[in-house]
């Protein structure tokens, strides 16, 4: 096969690998929601570590919809082969 030579198999193998690395990209979205959430805004460097999460946290929604595109794009081809 081919290097650029998709095949029914070989797209539902990407699909399951997209499939599992989203929710490895959810997981760390909530991750940083719960460590901002329980971290208090009692001094400087706490204010530093919510904005870090903050930030870390922002990164993964941007993960996770890169993510959603590639899904659609394989489902999509997907389809293409099976039809």
């Amino acid at each position: 096969m081919e290097f650029d030579e998709e095949t029914i198999g070989s797209v539902q193998g990407r699909l399951n690998i997209l499939r599992k690395g989203i929710v490895s990209e959810e997981n760390s979205v909530n991750y940083y929601k719960t460590l901002l959430e329980k971290t208090p805004h009692d001094s400087d460097e706490n204010i530093g570590f919510r904005r870090m999460y903050a930030d870390l946290m922002e990164e993964e929604k941007q993960h996770v919809e890169r993510f959603r595109e590639l899904i659609t794009q394989w489902e999509n081809k997907l389809k293409e082969l099976e039809g």
